[in-house]
């Protein structure tokens, strides 16, 4: 009996110490600790504040996985432009009112309808039509341009039917991203100029302009990033770069006067386009060094590539059925200029002087003619 009564005292014992040491390590947490710690407690009950976190403690190195899209910071201010009912009636009415900065910047979201006026951004100004379909701004005048964008920082251009100007977008000395946008019915669609790089244009239609879907002048400052466009039926060339070096990527290049042009020192990289039913496909002038590759280049009605003393470097192309069959490439070059024809799929091969390069086979399998 004594036995019993001695091992029910040790049990009571050890419970009232184990219900102590909760009990303390409770009123320890319920302490709490100077910024920025932060107790279990506090995070239990909701009471954890922006002073409970150490300015600059949260690093990129320490965010994993992915980040909600309603955390993501939102333009700081909305402006809403529409032909009733909203902040105001005219873009440019709106950008005047404005002026934005790289911590203030500004969403411009414009209603359906046709605006007829002239643009000039400023920067840290987002202009989003609310789809090219329905939202179109249209020059008053062809001699104008549409949309200025000159020397500025943080612009993007997107959601809009662009038309009527000498030049669609004029871009100079900055960096846009222009997306998802038709432009139409200027004399060029969009000039990339000098110092421009790198401008995102990406997602358009450029189509029915009376000269160039794009053209990129001004220097080899100027290197866009021209992906994943439908340039078509631009009555001179659907791309033109002059000493400018963009990469052209993924894009759908039918119907124009030209495909793409190269003159001047320019060395844009051309890879992964679809190039059909041009006059010709690419065109390289003057001191060139363009690197071509991976491209289908069909059905262009005079020839694929043309060569004229330039040294381009042009492999892993699907070059057919050009000119007739009879014209996939051509090369007439100063007796200077080296192009580079290596590991291409081409039926012929024509001109007075040729280059060098191996591992060229025609569209059956048997060998190709050598450049």
């Amino acid at each position: 009996m004594r036995s019993k009564v001695v091992v029910l005292l040790s049990a009571f014992i050890f419970c009232m110490t184990l219900g102590i040491k909760e009990a303390m390590a409770a009123a320890a947490t319920d302490v709490a600790c100077k910024n920025p710690c932060i107790n279990s407690f506090e995070i239990q009950d909701g009471q954890v504040a922006t002073s409970d976190i150490a300015d600059g403690a949260v690093t990129d190195a320490k965010i994993t996985g992915p980040i909600s899209s309603s955390k993501i910071q939102k333009p700081a201010n909305v402006i809403v432009v529409a032909k009733s009912g909203g902040d105001f009636s005219s873009i440019q009415a709106a950008i005047d009112s404005i002026n934005p900065t790289a911590d203030n910047p500004y969403l411009i979201k414009v209603m359906p309808g046709t605006y007829v006026e002239n643009i000039t951004l400023k920067s840290y100004i987002h202009l989003q039509g609310a789809g090219r379909d329905v939202t179109r701004i249209q020059s008053p005048s062809t001699s104008n341009v549409v949309i200025a964008v000159n020397t500025l920082a943080g612009v993007t251009i997107s959601g809009l039917t662009v038309a009527g100007g000498i030049f669609g977008i004029d871009n100079y000395s900055s960096s846009p991203k222009i997306s998802g946008n038709t432009i139409t019915g200027c004399y060029t669609g969009i000039l990339n100029n000098a110092s421009s790089s790198p401008t995102i244009i990406s997602g358009n239609i450029i189509t029915g302009n009376s000269a160039y879907g794009i053209r990129n002048r001004g220097g080899m400052s100027s290197s866009s990033i021209i992906n994943g466009n439908t340039i078509t039926g631009n009555s001179d060339y659907g791309i033109f770069n002059e000493s400018a070096s963009p990469t052209i990527g993924g894009n759908t290049i039918t119907e124009n006067g030209r495909g793409i042009g190269n003159d001047i020192f320019a060395s844009p990289v051309i890879s992964g386009n679809t190039i059909t039913r041009n006059n010709t496909g690419i065109v390289n002038y003057t001191s060139s060094s363009p690197t071509i590759s991976g491209n289908t280049i069909t059905g262009n009605s005079a020839y694929g590539i043309a060569i004229y003393s330039s040294s381009p470097k042009i492999i892993h192309n699907r070059i057919t059925d050009n000119g007739g069959t009879n014209y996939d490439i051509f090369v007439e070059n100063d007796g200077i200029s080296v192009p580079n024809i290596s590991f291409n799929i081409y039926d012929s091969i024509v001109g007075g002087n040729t280059g060098v390069g191996l591992y060229k086979v025609k569209s059956d399998g048997s060998p190709a003619p050598q450049p």
